[in-house]
């Protein structure tokens, strides 16, 4: 089962997947079959093996793992059982967004150009980043990996983004001049 798994793992690298908790969880778990004298991928093992995770997510996090190899390996040898991806019926439950006013914007801005120390560096930073935050769009992860390379005529080049890709971001005018003022008493 190992081979199979490893020959998934790479697939899915190589169309872009990082894998890791995959990896993690689909060698502990051929383990885990191995250890019962398995080579194919039972229900029951399964969801033996995803019932040992302390929380419902975690353990329904380590069966849909299983799931998705089952699904990929099934393919080439039915051999394998694919086991019910919701077994342990859980759900994840998203707060609802909140999307901040122009007023909130601005009072976290104000908020923000308050802190200490007041003449130093820290009040400008965290008011330019929830005003670039604010009128791009951008993640958190982006805007704090941005450098100053990365401001261009064109507006932001974002390298590296949640799905390894690199875009520009084009700026409003006004966004653009209040990251030339920051840049400017960067300088100082």
């Amino acid at each position: 089962m190992l081979d199979a798994i490893e020959t998934y793992l790479a697939l899915r690298r190589t169309t872009g997947f990082a894998m890791s908790t995959a990896e993690y969880l689909l060698k502990s778990f051929a383990v885990f079959a191995a250890e019962r004298g398995q080579t194919y991928v039972e229900t029951k093992t399964a969801i033996d093996w995803a019932a040992l995770g302390p929380s419902v997510a975690q353990r329904d996090a380590r069966l849909r793992a299983v799931c998705r190899f089952v699904r990929h390996v099934r393919v080439e040898d039915v051999g394998h059982e694919l086991p019910p991806a919701n077994h342990f019926g859980a759900r994840k439950k998203r707060r609802t967004p909140h999307i901040y006013t122009t007023d909130e914007i601005s009072r976290l801005v104000e908020a923000a150009l308050r802190l200490r120390p007041t003449r130093g560096l820290r009040p400008h930073t965290q008011a330019t980043l929830i005003a670039l935050l604010s009128s791009t769009g951008l993640r958190i992860s982006e805007a704090l990996k941005l450098t100053i390379a990365d401001v261009t005529r064109d507006g932001l080049l974002i390298r590296e983004t949640k799905f390894r890709k690199t875009r520009l971001v084009p700026l409003h005018d006004t966004a653009a001049a209040g990251l030339q003022r920051s840049r400017a008493r960067l300088r100082r």
